[in-house]
């Protein structure tokens, strides 16, 4: 986690935001991998709702969360939809995809892959978006909603 750190982390920063998945046990907590660290913001303050899975364009103007309740996506000149029934599809690869299914014009493909936006926060998937044909990237991170959709 340190060469990680050391890439996010601003001059001089000596605190930052990190989301990690893990197990806790004898008062020790044992990461099995990071979710997410932010030199900016405010960590989960920043979220004004969870959900299984949330992306956001690699310079914030878009965001999109995918969960049991369906997509629901902000941005691009306060373009808006959800919540939208949508049809989830996982690859063996650890590559996952996120489309409306009532042929909304709007898909979402996770990929295992770091990310890094343009304020250099770290989130550990990597993130295309397709809406009305336009392809936008982002990064994305499991978000704190268990439900698989």
């Amino acid at each position: 986690m340190e060469p990680l750190f050391q890439r996010v982390a601003q001059p001089g920063q000596i605190a930052i935001f990190v989301d990690v998945e893990g197990t806790l046990r004898d008062d020790r907590l044992s990461i099995r991998r990071v979710l997410r660290m932010q030199s900016t913001g405010r960590g989960c303050a920043d979220e004004p709702q969870s959900g299984q899975w949330i992306a956001r364009g690699i310079d914030d103007s878009w965001r999109l969360v995918a969960d049991g309740r369906g997509i629901r996506f902000d941005g691009l000149a306060n373009q808006e939809a959800g919540p939208v029934r949508m049809i989830a599809e996982s690859l063996p690869d650890g590559s996952m995809s996120f489309r409306g299914a009532e042929g909304d014009d709007l898909e979402l493909w996770l990929y295992p892959q770091d990310c890094f936006d343009n304020a250099g926060d770290y989130r550990h998937l990597t993130a295309t978006l397709t809406v009305n044909g336009r392809r936008l990237n982002g990064c994305a991170y499991k978000g704190m909603d268990v439900a698989t959709p």
